[in-house]
């Protein structure tokens, strides 16, 4: 990889940085370059000693506060719904491939996960009763809100369990060879 390549990369990288710091930061660098190309080291070489892109980057954005927990949680959600999205297009893709019957069969096995899951809600709904009344001792406002924060995490959580349960599912039905990258 030659200088430009490597600043190019580096500044689409650095696309959460505002403009003026993600300046800042090429101008760093470029400079870098040419302190050590007077030094005799190639492009290649000064690059190495960059260590690893990804890490370089993620220490950049540290510097600038701009990985934090929220922006990783994001992440984490966009993932979440990325990976649902790609099942729902595998479906689709699948119908489109497939003959009536198979079709059927796959609508039969839809069915069967809907009912699977709705009756996952039977322990959230346990819990929530429960929850709720020993929160409703509490006084009139604060259990109000805190009963409200109670179904609502509950809520999030059944759906979060559907939908990962969905995922898999039909992972394993539509694509059953296919093995699907996880990040560790």
């Amino acid at each position: 990889m030659k200088k430009e390549e490597f600043l190019k990369r580096l500044e689409e990288a650095l696309n959460k940085l505002t403009e003026e710091d993600r300046k800042k930061v090429l101008r760093k660098y470029k400079a870098t370059f040419t302190r050590k190309r007077k030094a005799g080291k190639s492009d290649e070489e000064i690059i190495l000693e960059f260590g690893n892109f990804n890490d370089l980057v993620s220490e950049i954005l540290k510097e600038h506060n701009i990985d934090s927990p929220a922006q990783e949680s994001a992440g984490i959600i966009t993932d979440f719904f990325k990976e649902f999205l790609n099942v729902v297009e595998d479906i689709v893709k699948y119908i489109t491939e497939k003959s009536p019957k198979e079709i059927a069969v796959l609508i039969l096995k839809i069915v069967l996960t809907l009912i699977l899951i709705s009756f996952l809600k039977l322990p959230i709904l346990f819990i929530r009763d429960l929850g709720t009344g020993i929160l409703d001792i509490l006084f009139m406002p604060l259990s109000t809100v805190l009963i409200f924060c109670w179904r609502f995490i509950l809520e999030l959580i059944y759906i979060i369990i559907a939908i990962t349960l969905f995922i898999k599912i039909f992972n394993t039905i539509i694509n059953p060879n296919k093995k699907r990258k996880t990040k560790k």
